[in-house]
């Protein structure tokens, strides 16, 4: 009479096959996470600077005096005057929440706007 089954050696196998799978994926997939949050981050702070950006727009010439100087507009302002979301807006990358005192920079050199968030303020 003939057993069904597998022998331990063709488990074995099975096993060496699965953890070289194992090896080759999980830094790929770690690395397109650690890609995506950076890039989550980076969507982020375009999104304050086209927030401050709109903020400007909206009354042009009350910024008109930023010449040769930088101005800065809070996060917290941007959001009370409804260029950003209300509520918690979370960093992508630490999962904590932005602090809403962090400015973004505004410039004009007497032709154009220039806007700068500085990612240090977020270390």
């Amino acid at each position: 009479m003939k057993k069904k089954g597998f022998t331990l050696v063709e488990l074995l196998g099975v096993i060496v096959i699965l953890g070289i799978i194992a090896t080759i994926t999980v830094p790929i997939v770690q690395r397109t996470i650690i890609e995506n949050t950076e890039d989550a981050y980076n969507d982020q702070i375009i999104s304050f600077e086209r927030a401050a950006k709109n903020y400007v727009a909206s009354d042009v010439y009350k910024m008109s005096n930023c010449k040769d100087i930088i101005c800065t507009v809070s996060l917290n302002e941007l959001q009370e005057k409804g260029f950003l979301p209300s509520g918690d807006i979370v960093n992508p990358k630490t999962d904590e929440k932005f602090d809403m005192e962090n400015v973004v920079d505004i410039t004009y050199d007497g032709s154009k706007f220039s806007y700068n968030y500085d990612t240090a303020q977020d270390e």
